[in-house]
């Protein structure tokens, strides 16, 4: 039987202000809960807002910064350490249709820095298109590391509020999947703009929080743990717009989670001009959204009755996965009053730490031949479950929560 949950005791700031317009006024949509790790941790859910003043949509009542500092340099999942940093085809698809965005509008000579550049997948794609003034920063030493082995390029150990540190000045910044994990966008885009060259471009790559319903996965699965600020074309614009950016070009994309999980994106170069402009109001983000949580809520209640049914019997489980899916089931289903004997996760960040008083263990590390494995993961179902039959060929039972749901 699964123990209580440990209470996060991360500082919480008590109202945020908009991210894109720095209004102090914002409507409640939806309110997230996760839960909590027995260290290393993030938080234990947020506020889903949408300011009054400019429509953009961003959650609220989270840990401050330096948090989340900590957090992505001690509990990073973008090392690939289940591969020894190498990317597998989906991370590889990826780079290419983002370098396929980007290569085109540079010049061989620019020098470009990828800011959160993780195992330094997308500067090697830009490598091999000829481009070789290239740095890396991320915030996680394994990261740097798994960079500078695999592909020679020079990755540092370094935060966005560290930028100020180089002496070095580019011509591009290169920030995907980076901005919406940022609590404190107007700090992050100040040191930015310091080590750009006069008239250098920022490309910035988010989620695209217009899209989620067209792209439906898990139930609620786009309000991530890490993501802070949900963007649409025209927050993202806003955003920058204020900050004295003008929009180069901006294309909407399908950015590949998995074999079956797509997130939508906006990708944008924007030139910093330092001409500032105010927000035109975003119509768009809000009735999205709420479209996106009525799909969740629908798809949820399917899967917890599939989760009361095995927390019914309380037959023996073994839950795959611990990330944003199952830190939710945790505290929104019957899961936490399963017989869960263990949490198995690959990512080594995770290993050593419990869940509700439940050790998380390796794959090698489990050892039962009976035990039910719940695959708590859309994005990476297909493959775990491969892994299980194919590769470490075991007998357990397994149930997939997403073979057979249906789709909205």
């Amino acid at each position: 039987m699964s123990s209580p949950a440990q209470p996060n005791t991360a500082p919480i700031v008590p109202a945020r202000p908009c991210p894109v317009c720095l209004g102090r006024k914002a409507r409640l949509l939806f309110h997230q809960v996760f839960s909590a790790f027995s260290e290393g941790g993030l938080l234990t859910g947020f506020d889903l807002v949408v300011c009054d003043a400019c429509g953009a949509a961003y959650a609220d009542k989270i840990p401050a910064r330096e948090v989340f500092d900590t957090y992505y340099a001690r509990m990073s999942k973008y090392e690939q350490s289940q591969r020894s940093g190498e990317l597998g085809p989906t991370d590889k698809a990826r780079f290419a249709l983002i370098a396929d965005m980007l290569a085109p509008q540079l010049r061989p000579e620019y020098r470009i820095v990828d800011v959160g550049c993780a195992t330094g997948g997308l500067l090697a794609e830009l490598q091999r298109r000829g481009f070789h003034h290239l740095l890396g920063l991320d915030p996680s030493p394994g990261c740097a590391a798994a960079a500078r082995r695999l592909y020679g390029i020079d990755v540092r150990t370094m935060t966005i509020h560290e930028l100020t540190a180089l002496e070095e000045r580019f011509d591009v910044a290169v920030l995907t999947g980076v901005f919406e994990h940022l609590p404190e966008l107007d700090e992050s885009i100040t040191s930015l703009v310091k080590i750009l060259k006069p008239g250098g471009f920022l490309f910035i790559g988010v989620p695209d929080a217009t899209s989620y319903h067209e792209w439906f996965s898990a139930p609620y699965q786009f309000l991530s743990m890490e993501h802070v600020n949900y963007f649409s074309p025209a927050s993202l614009r806003n955003l920058m717009a204020r900050r004295g950016f003008d929009c180069v070009s901006s294309q909407k994309m399908a950015s590949p989670l998995g074999p079956n999980s797509v997130e939508p994106a906006v990708a944008a170069l924007f030139s910093f001009t330092g001409r500032c402009a105010p927000p035109q109001h975003d119509l768009e983000t809000e009735p999205a959204l709420l479209k996106y949580l009525e799909i969740s809520r629908r798809l949820e209640e399917e899967i917890q009755q599939k989760i009361a049914r095995m927390a019914g019997s309380q037959t023996p489980l073994a839950v795959w996965g611990v990330g944003t899916h199952t830190l939710r089931l945790l505290e929104t289903s019957k899961l936490g009053t399963a017989r869960i004997v263990a949490f198995i996760d690959s990512n080594s960040r995770y290993h050593g730490k419990t869940l509700r008083g439940i050790p998380i263990i390796t794959p090698a590390e489990f050892q039962s031949k009976t035990a039910t494995i719940l695959i708590s993961s859309q994005v990476a179902e297909s493959e775990i479950k491969a892994q299980i039959q194919d590769h470490l060929r075991w007998p357990n039972p397994i149930v997939c929560l997403y073979e057979t749901s249906g789709k909205a």
